[in-house]
């Protein structure tokens, strides 16, 4: 994240819009000022219109702009007001390549998935295979992970019609395989093994139990007490 702030407001907004709405990069690309700056400030939540979703059918797919998409967005926005005339319909990514009228347009694909890479790459993530995609299936593993691992919230979030899509999405490292197996282990840990520089404490000797002292004899109250053995003649 630290790297994505030092990157230019385009480019940063660019990256934080893909990687915090989970929208296909032809969809952020579609984005105008409109959709999602309404009087100076950055509005609460960002929807696609069917017609630039896949597939141009369902309903409008609507995303919470949190924080850190705000700060970018706004950012970004203040230094598109200082260079061009902004309007609602000004493309929120525009190219520096205007149309055959001088009108403003987004950027290309290309040259979005340019950036994105680029920054990966700064970032030390030096992949072939990540690219524009790569920030919504991050998109997608957050939410799954911050759901408690519950799919069908997964879905709605991505705009899926068929939960198999969405599974696609969470793909599983074999380290990730590994630690799990790992956690299945019930045995007692191994204890650790002395030092041979620590000296091995001698085992202290357990004290002799003592004997219990008699109990003194008592005599029972109940019976008679003779001090002296009855004569022979008495016991006549």
């Amino acid at each position: 994240m630290a790297t994505v702030r030092r990157l230019r407001p385009r480019e940063r907004a660019l990256i934080t819009t893909q990687w915090f709405t989970g929208f296909r990069i032809s969809e952020v690309l579609s984005l105008k000022v409109g959709q999602v700056q309404r009087d100076g400030a950055i509005l609460p939540r960002i929807g696609i219109a069917p017609r630039h979703l896949k597939g141009h059918y369902g309903t409008t797919r609507s995303i919470p702009v949190l924080p850190e998409l705000e700060r970018a967005l706004k950012s970004h926005l203040h230094w598109l007001n200082l260079k061009y005339a902004v309007g609602r319909d000004t493309p929120v990514f525009p190219s520096q390549k205007l149309t055959s009228d001088g009108a403003l347009q987004p950027i290309q694909r290309a040259r979005a998935a340019a950036i994105i890479k680029g920054a990966l790459l700064r970032a030390g993530i030096p992949n072939d295979r990540l690219g524009t995609h790569s920030l919504r299936k991050t998109f997608a593993r957050s939410v799954y992970e911050q759901s408690g691992n519950d799919i069908m919230v997964l879905r709605c979030a991505l705009g899926h019609s068929d939960v198999s899509v969405s599974q696609r999405y969470l793909e599983v490292s074999e380290d990730a395989v590994n630690a799990a197996i790992a956690r299945c282990d019930f045995t007692r840990r191994p204890r650790k093994a002395p030092s041979l520089s620590t000296p091995i404490p001698k085992p202290k000797a357990s004290p002799r139990p003592r004997k219990p002292s008699p109990k003194p004899l008592l005599p029972n109250p109940d019976t008679q007490l003779l001090l002296f053995p009855a004569s022979t003649e008495a016991a006549a």
